[in-house]
């Protein structure tokens, strides 16, 4: 288990203790984790779920043999990390916006795996039209090598190339998620994780 994993793990058990208590009413609940209301705490819930299944995915993914994949496999496992951690980065500002925590938001904003999930795998062809994004063509073979390698040939000064290798793009995201995860675990449980 990772230590985001443990985080997560940790709030969550302390917020079901509440929820399993005889006397808990939703209440309870909100006070717990100190939110505004009902659908703040829904939404705070419903992204910790999110969180959970995006860990999954991604500890998936980290087992995958790249040399030995079908290209399909490997455009659907590269297309499901980007968007698992472009998920993961709306579910920890969600959280933090129902929790009034304000540190790191631009840094979780601008992560790079985000920017390679919108030009490589969140685009369409249309992508770049009256904008200044483009959509990049995927490298099928770059793949192989566990990279995030294309061009966009749609931009006004010609064609751009990017590269990233995949697992550093998660490894640097992971670094920011475990960061915020710290910050609110000590918000809810008064303690560091």
């Amino acid at each position: 288990m990772s230590r985001i994993d443990s985080i997560i793990q940790k709030i969550r058990d302390e917020i079901s203790k509440v929820a399993e208590d005889f006397n808990s009413e939703t209440k309870d609940l909100i006070n717990f984790i100190n939110v505004v209301d009902e659908k703040a705490y829904n939404s705070v819930i419903d992204s910790f779920y999110l969180l959970e299944d995006t860990q999954l995915a991604k500890s998936e993914f980290c087992k995958v043999d790249f040399i030995n994949e079908s290209f399909g496999k490997l455009y659907l496992m590269f297309y499901g990390v980007l968007n698992s951690c472009y998920m993961q980065q709306q579910a920890i500002l969600v959280i933090c916006q129902k929790l009034s925590i304000e540190q790191n938001i631009s840094v979780i904003k601008s992560a790079e795996v985000v920017a390679y999930r919108n030009d490589f795998s969140a685009h369409s062809p249309n992508r770049g039209r009256d904008k200044s994004e483009h959509s990049f063509i995927l490298d099928r073979y770059a793949m192989r090598q566990a990279k995030v390698k294309g061009y966009t040939a749609n931009h006004e000064t010609g064609d751009i190339f990017r590269e990233a290798d995949i697992n550093s793009l998660i490894l640097e995201w992971d670094l920011v998620l475990e960061k915020q995860l710290d910050l609110i675990a000590e918000r809810v449980l008064n303690t560091k994780a």
